[in-house]
């Protein structure tokens, strides 16, 4: 009876993960549809394409949705896709028994994994961030909704950031069209007297799930706990809002798994990030 109760919690749990994950993925497909033109030219994955943002692979992506009946199909509609339009084609796939067989296909083909996507979330009764101690007090960082008007700072800080400043133009264009439907958020630090822009943020909300995107400090203003900060008041958003849900997506190359861990959210799962270049897929046939 007890391996019985233990099997059946173990299958409502990996359920009930699903469940989150799909939701995730949903706000996150939704997200990257107003940063990129979105294709579906294949059950299992939707493509994303923005020659803006070249070398980009979050903009410019395979997304895979489910395990592929046919990765072979999957992997020369991609090469066809991002190769005809000169940009590298990266593949996000999941990691896990089920995508095993699809991952070693793209390894055969010549695909190489070059970062991995990790995905934190929490639900809204699941965190407790009330009670923490804030490292700043709020005559030191305030953190504000960015108006319409102000968007293009913001943007200036984004780019910054993310060393994009070359981007600068096409990310305005992004953020200025879609404003109504991004929340966008500055954390202002004090600074010889007065408040200047130090870190940036952006809320994407979504059939009750809000994801936090484009987390990003300037240079001189890192390591003092910052970014911690908008993560914070981002989930107390979360709550007043009263999303079922707020993840957090990073990837491993940034180094920033360990805040995330520190903040008391869970690691849902992992994505594998594979890329082919222009001149290596080219060599393999386009």
């Amino acid at each position: 009876m007890t391996a019985d109760l233990l099997l059946n919690f173990w299958r409502y749990y990996k359920f009930l993960g699903l469940i989150t994950r799909d939701l995730i993925e949903e706000n996150e497909s939704e997200f990257s549809s107003l940063w990129a033109q979105r294709f579906k030219e294949i059950e299992c994955a939707d493509f994303y394409v923005n020659g803006d943002f070249p070398g980009d692979y979050f903009f410019n992506k395979t997304k895979i949705l489910s395990p592929c009946s046919n990765t072979p199909l999957l992997i020369t509609q991609a090469k066809r896709i991002f190769f005809s339009n000169k940009l590298d084609c990266f593949i996000h796939s999941h990691e896990g028994l089920a995508f095993e067989g699809t991952n070693k296909i793209l390894e055969d083909a010549g695909f190489s994994c070059i970062d991995t996507m990790l995905v934190f979330s929490t639900g809204q009764d699941t965190l407790d961030v009330t009670g923490r101690k804030s490292r700043y007090e709020a005559d030191l960082v305030q953190i504000i909704a960015v108006d319409k008007a102000s968007v293009s700072i913001w943007v200036d800080v984004f780019c910054k950031a993310f060393n994009a400043e070359d981007w600068y133009h096409q990310i305005y264009n992004v953020t200025a069209t879609n404003y109504s439907r991004f929340n966008l958020q500055l954390l202002m630090i004090r600074s010889d007297s007065v408040f200047v822009p130090a870190a940036c943020s952006l809320l994407f909300c979504h059939k009750k799930v809000m994801g936090l995107y484009c987390l990003g400090t300037l240079p001189k203003f890192r390591r003092k706990g910052l970014a911690s900060q908008i993560l914070k008041s981002s989930i107390l958003t979360a709550r007043d809002k009263r999303m079922k849900l707020f993840f957090v997506q990073s990837f491993m190359n940034d180094g920033y798994a360990t805040m995330y861990n520190k903040a008391g959210l869970n690691m849902e799962y992992k994505k594998r990030v594979y890329a082919l270049y222009r001149g290596q897929g080219c060599q393999q046939g386009c």
